[in-house]
C-alpha cells in the first residue's frame, strides 16, 4: 500500500482514497451540485460555504496529483 503505518495501513478504502483522490473529489463535486439543484430549501449561504469547501479540497486533491506525477517523472529518469 503505502508507507503509512498503523490502523489506516490495513483498512482497504483508506489505500483506495490514497490512490484515487481526483475520482473522490469529482463525485463528491457531482453529487453536491445535484443536490444544491434538486433540493431547494437549501440555504443559499450553506450551498456557498460548500462551494468554498470544494475548491479548498480541490486544491489539496490537485497539489496530491502533482506530487503522486512528480514522483513517477522521478522514477522513470
Amino acid at each position: 500500500m503505502g508507507t503509512h503505518r498503523g490502523p489506516a495501513e490495513t483498512f482497504p478504502l483508506a489505500g483506495f482514497i490514497r490512490d484515487h483522490p481526483a475520482r473522490l473529489y469529482s463525485v463528491a463535486t457531482a453529487a453536491l451540485t445535484l443536490v444544491a439543484m434538486y433540493v431547494p430549501d437549501i440555504p443559499q449561504e450553506a450551498i456557498l460555504a460548500l462551494v468554498a469547501a470544494m475548491l479548498g479540497v480541490g486544491e489539496v486533491t490537485q497539489r496530491v496529483e502533482n506530487a503522486k506525477t512528480a514522483k513517477a517523472l522521478q522514477r522513470d529518469t
